[in-house]
Parts: C-alpha cells; sequence; structure tokens
C-alpha cells in the first residue's frame, strides 16, 4: 500500500505517514485500531511489534502513558460534577478546585512528556483543529453555552448497597457522591484485599454490587475480581461486579471478563454511561 492510499484511508497527510515510516514519530494511539484493521491484525500485535533494538518503543510507551493521563482526567471531571453539585458550599468548593489545579499540573506535565517521546528532529507538531493558545482557548470558551442536567435524578437505586473499590481518597469521594444521589447506600474499600475481606465477612447477598477498580495496592482488581468469584459461598461469588479502570485497551477489557467481572468502565467515568451498565444489574 502507498503513502498517500495509507494516509487517505486514515485521513492524514502523506507528510505524517513518511514520518511514521522513518520513525520520525508515531501515529496518534487513537488510530491504533483503524491501522490493526487495514492492515489485517489486532491492536495488541502492532504494541508488541514495536519494540526498539530490544526495548520497548515510543509507541509502547505511549501507549503505557495513557493511564497517567486518564487518571487526572478523571479526578477533573469527577471534581467539576461535584463543584457544581456543592457550588454554594465555599470551603468544599474551593476544595474541588484545588484539586483540579493540581490535577491539572500533573496532566501538563504528563502531556509534555507524551510529547517528548511521541516526536523526535521533529520541526512541528500540528494541533490543527484544537485552539492554538489560550486567548483562543478563552474565546472558544467563552462563546461556548453548556446546560447542566442531573443524570442521578434519573437512576434510582434506593436501598441498594453498593462497594466501592479504589484506592485514591479523592476517587472515592467522587465515586460516593455521585452514587449518594441516586439514593443507593455505598461503603469503601482502599485496596483489592480488603474488598475480598468485605465481602467474604457480610452475609450473603449484603452487597448488590461491586464497583472495582483495576490498579491497586496489595491486591489489584483483577485478583480480587478471581478470588471473589472462586468463594465457597455461591451467592457471595457471583454478586455483579463492574470494573473501573484508566485502562482502556481490548488486553485490559478482556483481562477483566476473563477475572469474572461482569462490565467494564472506563476512566475518567461518564455519569450517564456508568449509570446505564449499573441499572442492567441492579434491576
Amino acid at each position: 500500500m502507498t503513502q498517500a492510499a495509507l494516509a487517505g484511508r486514515l485521513g492524514v497527510t502523506d507528510k505524517a505517514v513518511s514520518k511514521w515510516e522513518r520513525d520520525v514519530s508515531y501515529p496518534d494511539v487513537t488510530l491504533i485500531p483503524k491501522l490493526a484493521d487495514i492492515f489485517g491484525v489486532t491492536a495488541d500485535d502492532l504494541f508488541s511489534q514495536s519494540v526498539d533494538d530490544g526495548q520497548p518503543s515510543r509507541l509502547l510507551k505511549i501507549y503505557e502513558m495513557s493511564h497517567d493521563i486518564r487518571t487526572p482526567l478523571h479526578m477533573i471531571l469527577g471534581c467539576v460534577d461535584m463543584a457544581k453539585l456543592y457550588r454554594k458550599d465555599d470551603e468544599r468548593l474551593c476544595r474541588y478546585l484545588e484539586s483540579i489545579r493540581i490535577s491539572g499540573e500533573y496532566l501538563l506535565r504528563s502531556v509534555d512528556e507524551l510529547m517528548r517521546v511521541t516526536y523526535k528532529n521533529d520541526e512541528e507538531v500540528s494541533v490543527r483543529g484544537y485552539p492554538a493558545n489560550v486567548q483562543e482557548l478563552g474565546e472558544y470558551l467563552g462563546e461556548w453555552t453548556g446546560k447542566c442536567s442531573d443524570t442521578a435524578a434519573e437512576y434510582a437505586f434506593r436501598g441498594k448497597r453498593i462497594l466501592v473499590a479504589e484506592d485514591i481518597r479523592l476517587n472515592r469521594e467522587i465515586a460516593g457522591e455521585i452514587l449518594y444521589q441516586t439514593g443507593a447506600e455505598v461503603e469503601f474499600a482502599e485496596n483489592g484485599a480488603l474488598c475480598v475481606q468485605m465481602v467474604e465477612a457480610a452475609a450473603a447477598g449484603y452487597y448488590d454490587l461491586i464497583l472495582m477498580d483495576i490498579m491497586m495496592p496489595e491486591m489489584d482488581g483483577i485478583e480480587a475480581a478471581r478470588r471473589i468469584r472462586h468463594l465457597e459461598d455461591k451467592k457471595k461469588a457471583s454478586v455483579p461486579i463492574i470494573a473501573m479502570s484508566a485502562n482502556v485497551y481490548e488486553k485490559d477489557r478482556r483481562a477483566a471478563l476473563e477475572a469474572g467481572m461482569n462490565a467494564f468502565t472506563e476512566k475518567p467515568l461518564f455519569i450517564e454511561k456508568l449509570f446505564k451498565t449499573m441499572d442492567h444489574y441492579l434491576s
């Protein structure tokens, strides 16, 4: 396939494809599934072949860094939802805003590192279609008007007990506040091991659903789900488990489902999608 043909199918320039072939830059990670389809392979195959001199290539590093980008995005979007909810509570509002600032600075450093890894000896980085500077961004935001909606009001989980396994305190708070709006009762586990212990210690049927983060200390969500599925009490072992993860590639989804989880949701969490998934298992 010629450079022009490949560029046309991907919607990029011939120059971009030429740079990929010369190892000057790599395709945007979002193009990988489409590239895999064009070449008749899986996305995992493309990543597994991406090695430079026996070491993980820049493309593979980008893949791994996506978690460091999606995690602060999850915090930022969650804090925005909380700031809307508690806009009249000055103390909480200031705390959420400060969390947004800190997460934004971390995200900026992650993006800088991503650009460093992605491009080498490259004279320009194209960002066409996006504001080129803060002035343009300010004008764009000034012209945009949004409408706030209360998604939680559309779902009623009153009387349902949800166990949230999440190691980051702020993420636990965000998840808890979101779920409280539906009337659900919420308990928390700071890691996978504690989650398993809480399910074992509770009466059968006590928990109606578990929201399980994947990457946690002591025991990750994958292992925690496996252990819950192998509990002797079949009712405890069959509690619905929904994975929550900033790792959103096919191998991550497959690992969660193979461990016995019922569904997979991405971080940053999109509330309506999460509630719709929960409603399927709670009803």
